[in-house]
Parts: C-alpha cells; structure tokens; sequence
C-alpha cells in the first residue's frame, strides 16, 4: 500500500455536526490512525469535551457504522479524563491550561490513536468522524445554565440528580476548534485534501502565559530561535 496523509481543520465545528477525520481515500485501504487537536473555545468552557463518539464507517456503510465508540476519552485510552500520558499507540501529549483562569477545561488539547494492532480494513472507501459533543454538569442554583442550552441537548435529555452539588446532567452539541491529520495506507495513489495555509495556522500563537517545554528550550540553539 502507499501512505496517504490528510489534514483537516473546522474553527469552529459546526453544531450538531459531526467532525471528519478522514474521507475520501478509495480502497482497499487500511486505516493507520491520526492525531487530533482541539482549542476548547472560551464559550464552551461550561461542558467536559471528552463525550464524542468517533465512529467509522466501512465500504456499504450509511446510517450507521461498522465501528463505534464509547466516548473520545476511551477512544484515546484515559477512561476519565483527558490527562497527560503517552504511551506506543495511543496518549494525550499536550494538554494546555491558563493558569488562575478560573476555568475546568484546558485552552488546548492533543491527542493520538494508532491502529496497529486492531486493524481497521475497508474494500472499498472510509469515513472517520468524531462527534461534537460535551457533559454538561448543572450546578445546584445554576438553573440559568440549562435553559441557555435547552436547543444543544443531546441523547436522551437531561437527567434530574436533585443533589446538595449538582441539578442536573446532560450531553450537549458543542463547537470548538478542531484540527485532524489521518494517516491511511490504500492501493492506489490518490490525492489528500489540500493544505490551506492560513487556515492551518490561524489563532495558533504562543499564549503569554504558555512557557517553551524542556524539549523545545534544548532544540531552540540547534534552529536558532
């Protein structure tokens, strides 16, 4: 097979709309795996962003597909949570917080998946997609909070807890700015969508707050920065 390598960028996703991976590669193919970043958009700082399905759909496939998964945070191997690890085929290398922000979520995130073991094989074409959805917790009092997303509920609505902490509980639509690059392997040569520059490199500066890593500080004499 040939390696194919695709990039793809939504700023912000659309509502209720699922996010693309990969499309458009014709097989017999074998999807490698991707790496996937998200700036969590100061407006829906209100929602856990880790709830997303990635799913995909082989060959025939058209309302449903043949894989599905639990939730992005099991999908990249944490269970609960995003935290920082990293490991052979799968981790979460960047995970980016404004300090004193007063915010639960992360500025950015970035995650990876390799299917190396568990490979996904499709005949004729593939669609990897990963939902834009979050967990809204409702806190006890924020009654406010619900109603604004009333038209974002998901699933099977709103689950009344009636705690001393939280009202309620939901999943809702979200958008964010998310980025993918998928890597397949396919028979025949093809093209990748285009790279748009300025759309890859939009709003990615270094925040005032973000300090250089120990690795990039070692690199920075050896590229002259």
């Amino acid at each position: 097979g040939l390696l194919h390598v695709g990039f793809r960028r939504e700023n912000p996703t659309q509502l209720a709309r699922d996010f693309v991976i990969a499309e458009g590669i014709r097989g017999p193919g074998r999807f490698l795996g991707c790496n996937v970043g998200l700036r969590i958009l100061p407006e829906q700082g209100f929602s856990w962003y880790g709830e997303g399905e990635v799913q995909m759909y082989l060959d025939d496939d058209d309302a449903l597909p043949t894989w599905c998964g639990t939730g992005l945070e099991d999908y990249v191997g944490t269970a609960w949570g995003m935290g920082e690890h990293q490991v052979p085929l799968q981790g979460v290398p960047l995970s980016l917080q404004e300090p004193n922000a007063g915010r639960p979520m992360p500025d950015f995130v970035s995650f990876y998946r390799w299917h190396l073991p568990d490979p996904i094989v499709y005949r004729k074409r593939l669609r990897v997609t990963l939902q834009q959805i979050g967990a809204v917790p409702v806190p006890k009092g924020q009654s406010a909070l619900r109603e604004r997303l009333e038209d974002r509920i998901a699933g099977s609505g709103w689950i009344d807890l009636g705690g001393d902490v939280l009202d309620a509980f939901g999943i809702c639509e979200r958008q964010d700015d998310v980025c993918a690059t998928s890597y397949l392997y396919a028979r025949e040569p093809q093209e990748a969508p285009p790279l748009a520059l300025d759309a890859v490199l939009a709003d990615i500066e270094r925040r005032p707050w973000e300090e250089p890593s120990l690795f990039e500080r070692a690199l920075a004499p050896m590229v002259g920065g």
